[in-house]
């Protein structure tokens, strides 16, 4: 090892330690370190709920928690970056921190070790408190930490990982890198309390001179290199750094099977993996149970959903390119006298939508380099000359040179000295010599008086591009100044700006919007209609990932029930891999309604699911199959290995019907597991037989009446009736009353075939019709 990574080495401890000392000094002041967390930029996980669905600033804090709110981002260099930014707010006396390899990663959906406001009990906080100080002392009691540990959401994974951040030589994280480790040394990993725990790190001293720390290193050093994935050293990096090389995921995937075999479910996994790869890599290795797994996972889909780069849409008989890719669209929008008006716009459709946010051209052309803060400030929209005419691009060039913004109202009279709009009025009326008194609600006062008067320095402004783009963001610096030009009449009132963000493309309003915006020129920005969430995203400035390239991803169930070359139309050529944008063969086309230039950027994922029962892969468009790759999801019983209703295991009951399926029909219409999965949930045997009864009568039997057309002979050999007492038979053919001699003639009565059949109801409560599905060899009484 070279002298200069020995040095890189462990520079946390220090850190933390100092910082720990800093912290007992906030035990009463507690609010103090949330204002200090919201000051260093840490986003998320400042909200508190004292009553349920109601989030405020949380007011009370404990060290481990707040440690972990820095510990919680999965890219090493932000962990760093944010602790040495919390050490230059304090101002405290230690190095910064250079290394933090081997240091355990907080779950970034569940960073605290208590509760929300409604369900914490008072004595919580003061309790981390005081297994904080026993920590720091060495003297942790086992009262202290088994009681920490029945603290809602406070696991023991997550106590002795934030015990190890305070005391790294007294106390070892127990998660899934040591857990390895412990193994590989014959050591029993520790039941869930103190006294077993502590038992364990005598044992692991007794193994091993090296300290907790030195041990935790290795551990997730061995981890990293003992993974199967390929690796590469990087050249830049430490002796220590071992990156991985990451796994290329296809770019057009359809998962296909028949119903209930979780494709759908499926996508929420694929599309994390595909768009958040390190998020998705750190959740994967997460020691939690599967359902908790599942909610955070859930949590970032939601998350990377809101923040536009996954995108949801449902194929249908009546999806068609207007609706997938753009189309022209009656809008309503206010007009400057207030009034609504009725325009015909192109709208973009939801795959232009997300190719505009995917499309790596849409990066800054200029504009700062710092972060900005926007908490507090009015958000104005603007519009810089008709963006349909060359005027308005020379317009928002001057604009941009001169580090101002324009308004085209008001003309050239010169509104110096109009402090509100009163004022504006009559100085346009004696310039104009006109009277306003008919038109209470001009426009043009309105917009010049909000524009010299209601803005204010400070004030953000995003330039519009259009009713469904922007294509700037603008803080006002100056107050409002007359541009006499001679040569010019109009766009003389400006205000001096700083630029914060001017784009090359100009950007779709789902970057930023959560609906279209309205033709008036100026006008101020809503909660309502600006997502703030994705404003502060925007200004951020991220320095150790490129905010172009980010991967994004769009999931189109029942992909194979639109009609593919009528919602596609020629853009179905466009998705191969080596015709998209940067690609070998890139090609781009002319879109038939806005006449832009089009193509599919190569960061942009497409997901489809389909439906087999509805259309097997042999009836898809031979277009859409040879530019997809298909991944077959087939029913799998052995999900419910561990459920069992009526004594019969469900998992028999599945798989025998799917055999008796597949020889009757085709593998394409089995069923699947998920329509047995409300089971998994239930723990009585009277829910689960209430709920197999409604399974059956309710889903199973009315799908194989879809499978069968209603052919109630077939659908008995299913579930095997024939092999059964008629009482324990689902579907009932025979003896049923009245007979058919006592509704015909004897004349006729030979000729009739009865096709009449019965759900018989008392079935699905028998435990005999359930145990008859799965034995073939029972005979009838």
């Amino acid at each position: 090892m070279s002298n200069q990574n020995q040095q890189k080495q462990f520079t946390w401890i220090p850190a933390f330690a100092a910082l720990a000392k800093w912290l007992l000094e906030y035990k009463d002041r507690q609010e103090d370190l949330v204002d200090i967390l919201d000051d260093i930029g840490v986003e998320n996980g400042l909200n508190d709920r004292i009553k349920k669905g109601e989030p405020e600033k949380v007011k009370v804090m404990d060290p481990f928690t707040f440690v972990s709110l820095l510990m919680k981002y999965q890219n090493l260099q932000n962990r760093i970056n944010i602790f040495n930014r919390l050490i230059a707010k304090i101002e405290l006396n230690v190095q910064a921190i250079k290394d933090l390899d081997g240091v355990p990663t907080a779950q970034a959906q569940s960073a605290w070790l208590f509760p929300y406001g409604f369900e914490r009990d008072p004595d919580t906080i003061p309790l981390l408190w005081e297994l904080f100080e026993q920590v720091l002392k060495s003297e942790i009691t086992s009262e202290t930490f088994n009681s920490a540990l029945k603290i809602k959401h406070t696991g023991f994974t997550k106590l002795t990982q934030n015990i190890f951040y305070f005391n790294p030589s007294r106390y070892l994280p127990i998660d899934k890198q040591t857990r390895d480790w412990l193994a590989e040394n014959n050591i029993d990993n520790p039941k869930e309390s103190w006294e077993d725990y502590i038992k364990t790190l005598e044992r692991v001293a007794k193994n091993s001179s090296k300290p907790f720390y030195q041990i935790s290193y290795e551990a997730w050093l061995s981890n990293q290199k003992g993974n199967d994935s390929p690796k590469i050293v990087s050249s830049k990096a430490s002796e220590y750094t071992i990156k991985d090389e990451p796994i290329s995921q296809p770019l057009n995937r359809i998962l296909y099977g028949p119903p209930g075999t979780g494709k759908t479910y499926r996508t929420t996994k694929l599309a994390v993996e595909c768009v958040d790869p390190a998020w998705y890599a750190s959740w994967h290795s997460f020691d939690l149970p599967d359902d908790e797994k599942r909610i955070l996972l859930k949590q970032k889909y939601d998350e990377l959903t809101s923040k536009g780069r996954i995108a949801f849409t449902t194929f249908h008989q009546s999806f068609a390119y207007e609706d997938f890719i753009e189309g022209i669209r009656p809008t309503v929008n206010k007009g400057p006298d207030n009034q609504s008006m009725i325009s015909y716009d192109v709208i973009p459709g939801i795959f232009k939508s997300i190719c505009s946010l995917a499309d790596t051209n849409a990066k800054e052309r200029t504009g700062s380099t710092q972060s900005v803060n926007i908490d507090g400030k009015k958000i104005w929209k603007l519009s810089l000359g008709n963006t349909l005419e060359d005027e308005g691009e020379d317009i928002f060039n001057e604009c941009i040179e001169n580090n101002y913004i324009l308004l085209g109202w008001g003309e050239d009279i010169n509104f110096t000295g109009c402090e509100n709009r009163k004022q504006v009025v009559s100085k346009f009326e004696s310039t104009r010599n006109i009277s306003l008194s008919d038109d209470p609600y001009n426009y043009l006062a309105t917009a010049v008086n909000s524009f010299k008067n209601v803005i204010k320095a400070g004030d953000l402004v995003i330039i519009s591009d259009g009713n469904h783009k922007f294509r700037a963001i603008a803080e006002v610096t100056g107050n409002y100044e007359f541009l006499d030009l001679p040569d010019r009449i109009g766009y003389q009132q400006s205000r001096k700006v700083k630029w914060l963000r001017v784009y090359e493309t100009s950007l779709p309003k789902e970057k930023l919007f959560e609906k279209s915006l309205s033709q008036m020129t100026l006008y101020n920005l809503k909660d309502s209609t600006i997502n703030r969430d994705k404003l502060k995203e925007l200004l951020t400035v991220h320095s150790t990932e490129s905010s172009v390239n980010k991967p994004h991803l769009i999931i189109i169930d029942e992909i194979n029930r639109g009609n593919i070359s009528r919602i596609f139309g020629e853009l179905i050529t466009l998705l191969e891999p080596d015709k998209r944008k940067d690609g070998s063969d890139a090609r781009e086309i002319t879109l038939p309604y806005s006449k832009e230039k089009f193509s599919v950027p190569s960061n942009l994922y497409v997901l489809g699911t389909m439906n087999t029962a509805d259309k097997s892969l042999a009836q898809i468009d031979f277009a859409l199959r040879r530019r997809f790759e298909f991944i077959e999801l087939l029913p799998e019983p052995s999900h419910l290995k561990e459920v069992k209703v009526h004594n019969v295991p469900v998992s028999e009951i599945l798989e025998v019907i799917n055999q008796r399926i597949e020889v009757l029909l085709d593998r394409e219409h089995t069923i699947g597991h998920a329509y047995f999965w409300s089971l998994m949930e239930l723990q009585s045997d009277e829910e689960r037989e209430e709920e197999l009864a409604n399974i059956f009568e309710n889903r199973i039997i009315p799908l194989l009446q879809e499978y069968f057309f209603s052919d109630w002979e077939r659908i008995g050999w299913v579930l095997n009736d024939p092999a059964k007492d008629s009482n324990d038979r689902f579907i009932q053919v025979d003896n049923l009353t009245p007979d058919v001699k006592s509704l015909f003639h004897d004349s006729v009565t030979d000729q009739i075939m009865d096709r009449r059949y019965r759900i018989n109801n008392e079935a699905f409560n028998r435990a005999k019709a359930y145990a008859g599905i799965v034995s073939a060899d029972l005979q009838a009484e």
